[in-house]
């Protein structure tokens, strides 16, 4: 082989390994959040934010927690790179007017099937969002608002509402604020009723998520430059 086609392949051979090693280290341009002994590393959500997307913020509600109240998560102790967009808690199923002369079950099998791959669930969904001013630190003190998604507590998820806007329009107008928005079990998942439910003191799971990531928010918030004691809920759920 010739002298010139050995240095090629060498050259190839160390823009991979450059390539492989890369790939384990933290980018160092990318945001971190340290808690507890857990570090966060987020996403540059525009020029002037930042984003750290599908913290969990409880136990996965599946298994022996399926149908129970959420249970706090032990503290963290890893590294977890938060940078898209988590999925949401399993949906109810949408059911639309159908125009005459449709079939009603095709009709309803290609909505459902378009909403699922826009906006994917799964069980394991006890997670939160949350978006910063770029420059936000752990003593800025900022206020916060918690999002909480509407949809009759059949459907919906905190991908249907980028807090990038709104944190990008309370930096322009010289508010800034802390973003954080949860999600919480739906339809049966969340919301089965019965008798036995009742005396089993497991009524309105999806409620009792919320109160769990809004502890959560009391707990961890001021490390992405929030201040706890300044957190306004705003719920769509209750706007409709």
């Amino acid at each position: 082989m010739a002298p010139s086609s050995l240095m090629r392949l060498a050259l190839l051979a160390a823009l991979l390994q450059a390539r492989a090693t890369l790939g384990v280290v933290v980018d160092r341009s990318a945001p971190t959040v340290t808690l507890d002994d857990g570090t966060f590393v987020g996403t540059v959500g525009s020029t002037n934010t930042q984003s750290f997307l599908g913290i969990p913020f409880a136990q996965p509600p599946t298994g022996s927690l399926r149908y129970q109240l959420p249970v706090a998560n032990s503290p963290y102790n890893s590294t977890y790179t938060v940078t898209t967009m988590p999925p949401g808690c399993p949906q109810q199923a949408v059911k639309l007017p159908v125009l005459t002369g449709l079939p009603e079950e095709a009709v309803d099998y290609v909505v459902n099937s378009i909403y699922g791959t826009i906006f994917p669930g799964q069980e394991d969904c006890l997670t939160l969002n949350v978006i910063k001013p770029a420059t936000a630190t752990a003593s800025s003190k900022l206020p916060v608002v918690v999002w909480i998604f509407g949809g009759g507590f059949e459907l919906g998820s905190p991908a249907m509402y980028d807090g990038t806007t709104i944190v990008e329009r309370s930096i322009s107008i010289g508010e800034p604020v802390i973003y954080v928005a949860m999600n919480y079990r739906l339809s049966a998942f969340g919301f089965l009723a019965s008798s036995e439910v009742r005396a089993a003191g497991v009524g309105n799971l999806g409620l009792q998520d919320q109160r769990q990531a809004l502890r959560w928010v009391q707990k961890y918030v001021g490390a992405f430059g929030g201040d706890p004691s300044k957190v306004t809920i705003n719920p769509t759920q209750f706007n409709q």
